[in-house]
C-alpha cells in the first residue's frame, strides 16, 4: 500500500496541474490573451512537484516505519527473541538503520517514476526552458540541478529515520515512538523560520516536510525559471554532510538507550 501511494500521489498532483493549466490555457484563448510564462519546457515545474509531494508522503512513512521499529519488536518481543539467538542489542539497532538509505533509496525511485510517467501522460515536456522565444535554462541545466537538489533531500531522509529509531528505543511502546517523532518533526517545522540560517545545521529542515524548506521546493522555482530559485552551494554541502552525520549520532544513541532497556 505504501508503494502504490508514493507512486500514486505525485502522479495525482502531476495531473491536477496538468488540468489546471489546461484550463487557464483555454481561459486566455477564450478571451484573446497571449500565453504567460513559458512555453516550452513546461514538464519539469510538474515533475518537481509531484515527486516533492511523494518525498513528503515518504518522509511521513519513514517516521511511521522507523518510530514502530524498536518499540514495535520490544512490545512484540521479536527483539528478545533475536538476542536470545545471538544477537546483540547494538546490532539490532543497526540492522534496522541499515534499512533506511534502502527506503529512502526506494521512496525517492518510485516518486520519482510516478511523477515522471504522468508528465508524460499530460504532455509536458523536458525540454528547454523558453519564454518568449528566449531560452532562460537549458534542459541539461535543469536535470543538473535537480541531481543537486537531490544530494540533500536523500541525506536527510536517511536522518530522519535514523531519528525516528532513536525516539523508538526510548519509548515505551510504538504509538508513543511514533507520536513523539511526528510532534518533534511538526514542531522544527513550526519554528524552524526563526532559528533564521542556523535552520540549514538541523537534518529535518533539508527532508521534504509538510512546511517544507528543502532543496526540492527550491527546485520547483528553478523549474519555472525564477531567476533567484535554487540554494547556495554552502547549504547544498551542508544538507549533504551533516545529516548523515546526525544519523550515525542517532543510532549510536538508539543502540546505547536500548543497552540501558530491559526487553
Amino acid at each position: 500500500m505504501a508503494g502504490v501511494l508514493l507512486a500514486l500521489v505525485p502522479a495525482l498532483r502531476v495531473w491536477a496541474a496538468g488540468l489546471a493549466a489546461r484550463a487557464k490555457a483555454i481561459e486566455r484563448a477564450a478571451s484573446g490573451q497571449d500565453q504567460i510564462g513559458l512555453t516550452e519546457g513546461t514538464g519539469w515545474a510538474m515533475l518537481v512537484d509531484g515527486w516533492r509531494a511523494g518525498l513528503m508522503l515518504g518522509t511521513a512513512l519513514l517516521l511511521v516505519q522507523s518510530a514502530r521499529a524498536i518499540a514495535g519488536d520490544r512490545e512484540t518481543g521479536v527483539l528478545r527473541l533475536a538476542v536470545t539467538r545471538s544477537a546483540s542489542r547494538s546490532g539490532a539497532v543497526v540492522g534496522r538503520a541499515l534499512l533506511g538509505p534502502i527506503l529512502v533509496l526506494f521512496i525517492i525511485a518510485l516518486s520519482g517514476l510516478g511523477a515522471y510517467l504522468a508528465t508524460l501522460g499530460v504532455g509536458g515536456d523536458f525540454g528547454d526552458l523558453v519564454e518568449s522565444d528566449f531560452t532562460i535554462f537549458q534542459g541539461a541545466e535543469v536535470r543538473a540541478e535537480m541531481m543537486r537538489s537531490l544530494r540533500p533531500v536523500a541525506a536527510g531522509l536517511v536522518a530522519v529515520h535514523a531519528f525516528g529509531l532513536l525516539i523508538s528505543s526510548l519509548s515505551r511502546g510504538p504509538v508513543l515512538a511514533l507520536a513523539g517523532s511526528l510532534a518533534s518533526i511538526l514542531l522544527w517545522d513550526v519554528f524552524k523560520e526563526d532559528a533564521g540560517e542556523g535552520r540549514f545545521y538541523v537534518f529535518a529542515t533539508h527532508a521534504p516536510t509538510f512546511a517544507d524548506g528543502s532543496a526540492m521546493k527550491e527546485l520547483s522555482g528553478f523549474a519555472r525559471a525564477y531567476s533567484d530559485a535554487g540554494l547556495p552551494d554552502a547549504v547544498i554541502n551542508m544538507g549533504t554532510v551533516l545529516p548523515p552525520i546526525q544519523a550515525v549520532v542517532f543510532v549510536a544513541l538508539a543502540a546505547l538507550a536500548l543497552r540501558k532497556r530491559p526487553i
